[in-house]
């Protein structure tokens, strides 16, 4: 059983028999063989961490401390160019993911933006799909694609933008690039086809058909863009009827080999086997793709509402955060809502009493200056409390939230210092009063009994005591003395209260200057 409780001695105690563990890597390094040697994989793996280290190290640089300028130059308007290429292409860029109107607004700007790439690779596919390019088609594809282009431009971005409006907007944008992707298809495959004979050109032309046949894919991704699941189950039905009437009337022309049902039937399974075959294989592909977008999609969709759920969550506690930061505040405010210039002054009085205090104790200037900032705190920051123009928002974004959420802090360290300038009142009237029991000095000794706190609750007292009260009147210096000394020693640490007791004229005279200075300001 092992020794939980060692005394000093027992860590330079020998053992009486070494460990199994170290007897074994004795033994492996006797024989050659040192355990902690790093193997080949134990080298590779250090090998891609230092490259990876220094990339990091790299991409942390400041590139205005670089040479040459030409390169820094070159490199800060790459970064500016990807980065507005980016904005683009970004879905969530200054969107608000709760507002379907805005989200799909976004949406259909971007697949807008990637139409007209698409656009550019259809025209491109359908002049180089054939060996003498048909000009009047390519050019009424244009006028086509382009009427397109400026009725989606037109529909997305006329106001007043209604979620209606965009909804109609998806589903041009989505018809539109299937349709488009299997007529460039069609054109490619029946450009493939040599004239005389009507024997396909494998080579060359044939792969240009199966780059036309990827680009029905490359449409059902763009479409799976929207995070739509009824929409992809609708064109996908379509998109495999229009499929299987290609393949049978273009891509192998069966009607030309059978006239009846049994005749085609007599093809399939005889001389046209591998027709049948690859039939089925491109249907069956494109239905497993099929597949594994639409489930990608039901989990986006999944993803999104569950996160529009964390955010109306976010956004619900946001509003609570406001609303109570917004009461704690105000009740600040109104409890220290006294005669603000003579809070102020007496503020000021126990700030510098305090941090003379400090300073005679012993405590670095930083503290020092700590406790005198930390002592008037209360009156003079109070106005940094306001959060007027952010309850006016309904949504906060990450810099308003930060902002309150320092104001917060800065709350709670008023509340402190507020709970210490109560406490000293407390502590005085209760004494005075002659209620200050046992109890009542275990309960007052609980709070804020750090050093710093007891520094900031003798000036405090001595002040209040100097000071006229509803319970008491204004007392002498000397007064002061004495009764911080009969009465009250039990809440403070012995050397604080003989530190004030023994510069207890030097803090005459701060609080006597002090109360002039401010008297005349």
């Amino acid at each position: 059983m092992a020794k939980h409780d060692k005394n000093l001695e027992d860590f330079f105690k020998k053992a009486d028999q070494d460990p199994k563990e170290l007897d074994e890597y004795v033994e492996k390094v006797s024989k050659g063989a040192d355990p902690n040697k790093p193997t080949r994989w134990d080298r590779i793996a250090m090998f891609f961490k230092r490259n990876i280290d220094r990339i990091k190290i790299d991409s942390t640089k400041d590139p205005d401390k670089e040479v040459p300028t030409w390169r820094r130059r070159f490199r800060v308007f790459y970064k500016r160019l990807f980065r507005r290429f980016s904005d683009k292409f970004n879905f969530e860029a200054g969107v608000d993911v709760l507002d379907d109107k805005s989200v799909l607004y976004r949406r259909n700007r971007v697949i807008k933006n990637i139409l007209v790439i698409t656009n550019i690779v259809f025209l491109f596919f359908t002049l180089i799909g054939a060996e003498e390019p048909n000009y009047i088609l390519i050019f009424g594809l244009g006028i086509v694609m382009f009427a397109i282009n400026t009725t989606l431009k037109r529909i997305i971005r006329e106001e007043p933008r209604t979620l209606l409006k965009q909804q109609m907007a998806m589903y041009i944008s989505s018809v539109y690039i299937v349709l488009a992707s299997i007529g460039v298809y069609i054109k490619l495959r029946v450009g493939a086809v040599l004239e005389g004979d009507g024997t396909e050109a494998w080579i060359g032309w044939f792969s240009i058909t199966q780059a036309g046949y990827a680009l029905i894919y490359f449409a059902l991704v763009v479409v799976a863009l929207y995070q739509d699941a009824k929409l992809l189950r609708f064109l996908f039905k379509w998109v495999i009827v229009f499929m299987t009437v290609i393949h049978v009337s273009i891509m192998h022309p069966l009607y030309q080999y059978a006239d009846s049902l049994q005749g085609l039937y007599d093809y399939l399974s005889g001389e046209g086997r591998g027709v049948a075959i690859d039939i089925l294989l491109r249907t069956f592909v494109l239905i497993i793709f099929f597949i594994a977008l639409y489930s990608s999609v039901v989990i986006g969709e999944m993803m999104n509402e569950k996160r529009k759920e964390e955010l109306i969550k976010r956004r619900e506690m946001e509003n609570d955060f406001k609303a109570v930061v917004g009461d704690v505040f105000d009740v600040i405010g109104v409890f220290n809502s006294r005669s603000m210039l003579e809070d102020k002054s007496s503020a000021h009085r126990v700030a510098e009493i305090a941090s003379r205090l400090g300073n005679v104790l012993g405590l670095s200037p930083n503290v020092c200056t700590e406790i005198y900032e930390y002592s008037k705190i209360h009156v003079e920051r109070l106005d940094d409390l306001s959060i007027v123009e952010y309850e006016k928002k309904d949504v906060l974004n990450e810099r308003d939230y930060q902002v309150i959420r320092d104001k917060t802090i800065l709350g709670s360290v008023i509340i402190k210092r507020l709970q210490l300038n109560q406490k000293s009142e407390d502590i005085i009237r209760a004494h005075f009063e002659k209620t200050a029991d046992k109890t009542f000095a275990e309960r007052m000794k609980r709070i804020q009994r750090s050093q710093e706190g007891q520094i900031i609750l003798m000036a405090e007292m001595y002040e209040i005591l100097r000071q006229a009260r509803n319970y008491k009147t204004e007392l002498t210096h000397k007064r002061a003395i004495e009764l911080l000394d009969l009465e009250f020693k039990q809440y403070f640490e012995p050397y604080i209260l003989d530190r004030f007791l023994k510069y207890a004229s030097e803090f005459e005279d701060y609080y006597q200057r002090f109360k002039i200075k401010t008297a005349n300001a």
